[in-house]
C-alpha cells in the first residue's frame, strides 16, 4: 500500500471512530451515568471473554505446531 493509501485509510478510520463516538455519546447520554457505566463495563467484559477464547485457540494451535515439529521426519 502506498503512503497516500495509508493516509486515506487513516483518515477514513478516524472519521468512522468520530461517528462511532458521536453515536455512543448520544446513546449513553439517554441513560443515567451509573447505567452508562454498567453498560460500558458489560461490553468490555464481553470483549474480554472473546479475547480469552481467542487466546485459548492460539494456545491450542501453538501446541499443535509443537507436536508437529517434535514428530520424526518421514523419509
Amino acid at each position: 500500500m502506498t503512503d497516500e493509501g495509508r493516509e486515506q485509510e487513516s483518515r477514513f478510520s478516524d472519521r468512522i471512530f468520530g461517528w462511532r463516538n458521536t453515536v455512543v455519546d448520544t446513546m449513553l447520554g439517554l441513560v443515567p451515568r451509573r447505567t452508562a457505566e454498567h453498560l460500558i463495563n458489560a461490553q468490555k467484559e464481553g470483549i474480554l471473554a472473546v479475547r480469552s477464547l481467542l487466546d485459548r485457540g492460539i494456545e491450542a494451535l501453538d501446541s499443535d505446531m509443537k507436536r508437529v515439529n517434535e514428530r520424526p521426519h518421514r523419509s
